[in-house]
Order: structure tokens, then sequence, then C-alpha cells
């Protein structure tokens, strides 16, 4: 009966991946076609065909670059960082028990946000070229390891003294990033496209980081999967059934920082997309982290890139698109908030 059961599940998981999979590959034939430029579908569709099989076809130089230099980059990198912030945000819910937690909730986007707002101003002043995902991962780390520190790790990490934690943190970088801004003066454009959560202009450089760091953590993550699990009743229960859950902790926390870090230094602040994807999809399907992962990351990737473009073809001017996740994923929060106090105490 158990097995049938498993069986079952595991073919409805596979099922629910190959949809979301075609979904997602669908979406990325529909975004490219879509756009001011004069394109036809037929075109953007020959240009790929072009790129991808080295192809001798005639095609405008001008409609080649718009589609492969400007709309395709921008597509996949939005695709990659909607998957790792679902990623992410499981990880955080997950070995901290709060269906609150994710990467901008405690702080740590707002930290890895910090470096990378840091490095443009270190580069502009002195006129360096400092690496910014390496800083923002760093900063990313620090401010994880000291929102833990306020919150208790030998105590209860899914209470809301992490929220709190993470909401006094997160305040206190964003008074460092209000003042960087004020002291770059006229260059405070480029920190200002970091703080907004945009996804325009991305080249296939870009792809290129975030492709195999997202890639190998999201791998990383799904290979301890039934760990994962486990830690979800708590760390001294873990460690009673023989799991090493402080080293388990340590590596999950790394893992969801490093992810948070690379995002960010790409894109910028993108809020709730890895508090509402995994919450939707733990709703919806399993709790299970083997499938939770895989499945979190597609609807991220999916989710993530039709509001880009939402963001870039419905506005008259382009709004970036922190700003309509943050608008939609506010409400979901108080909403998730207001039915978890109901049901316990925070």
């Amino acid at each position: 009966m158990i097995e049938e059961i498993l069986n079952k599940e595991k073919k409805q998981y596979y099922l629910i991946l190959t949809i979301l999979t075609i979904l997602m590959l669908g979406i990325i034939l529909i975004s490219v076609t879509l756009g001011k430029a004069d394109i036809t579908i037929s075109e953007s569709f020959k240009i790929i065909f072009k790129k991808i099989f080295n192809k001798n076809i005639e095609i405008a130089a001008n409609k080649e670059a718009i589609i492969w230099d400007i709309r395709m980059p921008r597509i996949i990198s939005g695709l990659i960082i909607g998957a790792g912030l679902a990623v992410a945000g499981t990880i955080f819910q997950a070995i901290l028990r709060n269906p609150l937690a994710d990467p901008y909730t405690i702080g740590v986007s707002t930290g890895a946000a910090f470096g990378a707002v840091l490095t443009i101003y270190i580069n502009i002043v002195y006129s360096l070229f400092l690496p910014i995902v390496p800083v923002a991962f760093i900063f990313s780390i620090i401010t994880l390891f000291v929102i833990v520190k306020i919150a208790g790790f030998n105590q209860t990490l899914h209470s809301s003294r992490l929220i709190l934690a993470g909401i006094i943190i997160s305040s206190t970088l964003s008074a460092a990033i209000g003042l960087l801004k004020s002291m770059a003066g006229e260059d405070v454009s480029a920190m200002i496209f970091w703080l907004m959560g945009n996804l325009a202009a991305k080249s296939w450089t870009q792809v290129l980081i975030l492709f195999p760091t997202i890639t190998i953590a999201i791998i990383l993550a799904k290979h301890f999967a039934n760990d994962l699990d486990i830690l979800t009743l708590g760390i001294h229960e873990a460690k009673n059934i023989g799991v090493d859950s402080e080293k388990l902790v340590k590596f999950y926390l790394v893992i969801g920082a490093f992810i948070t870090a690379v995002c960010v230094s790409i894109s910028g602040i993108i809020g709730f997309v890895g508090l509402v994807i995994p919450h939707l999809v733990r709703m919806s399907f399993t709790s299970k982290h083997k499938y939770l992962i895989p499945i979190s990351a597609l609807v991220g990737a999916i989710v993530l890139s039709l509001a880009d473009n939402i963001t870039r073809l419905m506005f008259v001017v382009e709004i970036p698109v922190g700003v309509l996740t943050t608008l939609i994923g506010g409400p979901f929060f108080i909403y998730i908030y207001l039915n978890k106090s109901s049901g316990e105490n925070v």
C-alpha cells in the first residue's frame, strides 16, 4: 500500500516536472518574440536556430542583435534567477522551520545588496574593478551569521526572533546603502539599478556566471534533500536519529546565502519570489524536498519570467521587475503571517 502511494507520488512528480519544463520552454519561445521591435515569430526562430546550430541563414544584423544579444540573455537570466531565489527560499523555510523565511525577509538579500553597492561605490570612487559576486557573497554570509546569532542558533530557529533579527539588520544595512547612495552623488544611478531589481541589459557573460553556479547549488541542495526533510523536525530531533544536524544546517545556510548572493549581484533585490513560490508548491503538491526543490525551481523560473514580461511590455515605461514581485509578494506575506499566527504562536 505504502509502495503504491510512493509510486503514484513519483509519477505525479515526473508529470508535473514534464509539464513545467514544456511550459518554461514555451515561455522562452514566446518571450523572445515579444517586444517593441518589429520582428516576426519566424525571424526570431530562425535567429535562435542559426545561433544554436551555427547555420548560415541570412538575417538582418540589427534583428539578430536584438534577439540574441538583448532578449535571450535577459530571458535566460530571469529564468535562472527565478529558479535560484525559489530554491533559496525553500532552503531557508526548511532549515528554519518558518514559512515566512526567505532571502528577502530574513535580510540576506539586503546583505548581498550592500556588498554589491559597496563594491560599485569603491569601483566608481577609486576607479577599481573589484568583482561584485564575491563581495556580495561575503556580505550575505556575514549578514546571515549575525542574524542567526541574534536569533539564537541553539534555540528555536523557527521563532519570530529570526524575522525580527532580519528586520533589524536589514534596516541597518538599508541605512548604510542610503549613505553610500548619498556619497555617490551623480553616480547614484548605477546603485539604484541593483537595488530596484532589474533584468534589463543582461549579457551572455552574466548568463555564464549564473548558469553553472546556480545549477551546481541547486543540484547540491537536492542531493541532500532527504536530510533536509529530517531537519524540518528540528535540530535536536534530527540529531537523535543520527543526522549531523548542525553541520547540515550550516551547509544549507551557505548554499542559500551563495544562491542569494549570485542572484542579487546580477539582478539586484527581487523580493518575495523565495517566499511565495516554495509555499505555493508545498501547499499544492508536496513537502518532500527531493520533489519540492526541482518543482520550486521551475515554478520560480516561470513566474519571474512572466513578471519580467509584464514589466517590460504592459507599461508605457518599463518598471523594474523587483517592484512588481514586491507589490504581489507583500500581500501574500501578510496572508501567510496571519494564517500562521492563527494556527500557532509564531
